[in-house]
């Protein structure tokens, strides 16, 4: 993850990156009041669906055993 800020004209990062030219990135923008650790709660709802696939399958089973 990056943190970066927008100036009033561009997106600026706010430390190094090691990305090569026209990298495309993603940002997410959080809502009006929304802080942090509900922006990462809601990222993470998004990707229950998925780990349910990975998680919920009968090869993973051997390490409920465990």
């Amino acid at each position: 993850m990056l943190n970066a800020h927008f100036d009033g004209k561009s997106v600026v990062l706010d430390e190094p990156a090691k990305l090569k030219p026209n990298t495309k990135v993603r940002v997410i923008v959080p809502e009006n009041g929304e802080t942090d650790a509900q922006l990462t709660e809601s990222c993470a709802r998004l990707s229950e669906p998925a780990f349910e696939k990975i998680w919920d399958n009968p090869l993973d089973a051997d390490y409920d055993k465990l």
